[in-house]
């Protein structure tokens, strides 16, 4: 059964400053369990994006799909004391991120910072200035989310899916609640070991060495891991049936689920595509479906509930070929143990360091 409730949404407001926070901490709450995502602009009333629409919040707290430029607007001094309180109001500590252009904040929400960009001498951006939006993406825990997947795809057992969606489908709920069902014996009877490989805090949202989303019984989280990493550790130390991570498609990273595969894991992760052809046309998502680890492609749509399925696609047999069409890898992993990956025009293999010596 899919279980909301609005406390998510408030844990995620609460970092809203200024008149905007308040009306916005008084939606109602059949609307608050429903929202996806807090924006904010400068000069503009606080707004909120449910039901495949983006609705402007007046100082009655009530939504309008147009803004009402004298309700509730956003002032400069508003979005910086909301950045600084997304910073838990040390910024230094979220340059980092900052410079790739979000924050991360407990829950597992992902905050949007957009404003003017500051580059090096090197042309690497390092930081935002004169900040303009901030997007908020509320993080939902919505358990049996992932009950009609695991029915479909997942019943007769375990197997490496690709899950496709756009932004705002759910891809990353249904991650969280594929790890609960998993590893707590809810698909089937059988627990199974998961490690989730979570870069960016946003599945298992771990607060001080706290996962505080349920994953389940029996799920480790490498928390801050780069996936390439958090992959490699995972399997040599953990012994998982399954590894599940968000939005797999580095060369590293892939090079990492090739040694996970060589050691019977299952992998489940996401793409950013609408449709099974996208897939295929985004140079990350034909490689890797031509590893030759994915037996499905899901894909998602943003009609009905968070997570809704709109097609399975089986990937066929000519697709199955391990690391086809490889021609522009190289060695991605050299050393002791690690592996690697060797690709020219007439296709590619996969082995040891020690099997290449």
């Amino acid at each position: 059964m899919v279980v909301q409730d609005s406390g998510r949404y408030d844990q995620a407001a609460s970092y809203v400053k200024g008149v905007p926070g308040q009306v916005l901490r008084y939606l109602l709450s059949a609307q608050k369990c429903e929202v996806q995502e807090i924006r904010l602009w400068v000069g503009k009333p606080p707004a909120v994006y449910l039901r495949n629409q983006i609705y402007f919040v007046d100082k009655q707290s009530c939504l309008s799909t147009k803004p009402v430029l004298d309700e509730a607007i956003i002032a400069p001094v508003d979005l910086l004391e909301t950045f600084r309180s997304l910073c838990g109001y040390s910024v230094h500590t979220h340059q980092q991120e900052i410079s790739s252009g979000f924050i991360s904040i407990p829950g597992g929400h992902r905050a949007g910072i957009i404003g003017t960009a500051v580059y090096d001498s090197q042309g690497k951006l390092t930081n935002i200035r004169d900040i303009t939006s901030i997007n908020i993406r509320v993080a939902r825990e919505i358990q049996g989310a992932a009950a009609p997947l695991i029915h479909q795809v997942l019943k007769q057992g375990l197997s490496s899916l690709l899950i496709a969606g756009a932004p705002g489908t759910g891809k990353t709920t249904l991650l969280r609640d594929l790890a609960r069902q998993l590893s707590s014996g809810e698909s089937g009877g059988k627990r199974y070991k998961v490690a989730v490989i979570d870069e960016r805090s946003e599945i298992g949202a771990v607060c001080a060495g706290v996962v505080q989303n349920d994953l389940g019984d029996c799920c480790d989280v490498l928390n801050g891991y780069s996936k390439g990493d958090g992959i490699q550790i995972a399997v040599r130390t953990l012994s998982p049936d399954i590894i599940i991570c968000d939005e797999l498609g580095g060369r590293e990273e892939i090079a990492a689920m090739i040694q996970g595969l060589n050691a019977g894991v299952h992998v489940i992760t996401t793409i950013h595509a609408s449709s099974v052809s996208e897939v295929y046309r985004k140079p990350q998502g034909k490689q890797l479906i031509e590893t030759g680890a994915f037996q499905s492609i899901v894909v998602l749509n943003n009609q009905g509930r968070i997570g809704n399925i709109g097609e399975i696609h089986t990937i066929g047999e000519h697709n199955d070929k391990v690391m086809r069409n490889y021609t522009d890898l190289d060695l991605l992993f050299t050393g002791r143990n690690e592996y690697v990956l060797e690709a020219n025009q007439s296709g590619a293999r996969v082995g040891s360091s020690a099997d290449n010596a």
